[in-house]
């Protein structure tokens, strides 16, 4: 009985891990040294592998470049730099979505992968 607890338990776990992987929370922010730094600099000292640019794809004219999209708040942004006019106190979640996921929640244009912003109510937007 012992053994097909373990089982059942294992993926629900793995599942969990990978999830907390590619999340950062609100409190996670403020608990971390990170929350005075912009939010470019808090990724990049909490989960480095968000900004890492996805191996290109092998077309027929040579390698395309796959660029990794953030979306804050929705609003599809010009890419990665746009994080360091952020701070990090003002964000509520930030999810890393992979590649194949992006591609199917945000269209071929996210094809490198995705970091979404969600902005609590005091952050301000970035297109304000």
């Amino acid at each position: 009985m012992a053994l097909l607890f373990a089982t059942t338990v294992a993926p629900a776990s793995a599942h969990a891990q990978k999830r907390e992987r590619d999340r950062i929370t609100r409190e996670e922010l403020l608990a971390s040294t990170y929350s005075e730094l912009d939010l470019y600099g808090a990724i990049r000292s909490l989960r480095p592998h968000f900004l890492r640019q996805p191996q290109g794809a092998r077309t027929f004219g040579g390698s395309v470049v796959r660029l990794v999209s953030v979306y804050v708040n929705g609003i599809r942004q010009t890419g990665v730099e746009a994080l360091r006019t952020l701070n990090a106190r003002d964000v509520d979640e930030i999810t890393y979505l992979e590649p194949t996921r992006s591609e199917n929640e945000y269209g071929p244009r996210a094809n490198g992968g995705a970091i979404v912003v969600k902005l609590n109510r005091g952050g301000r937007d970035l297109h304000e």
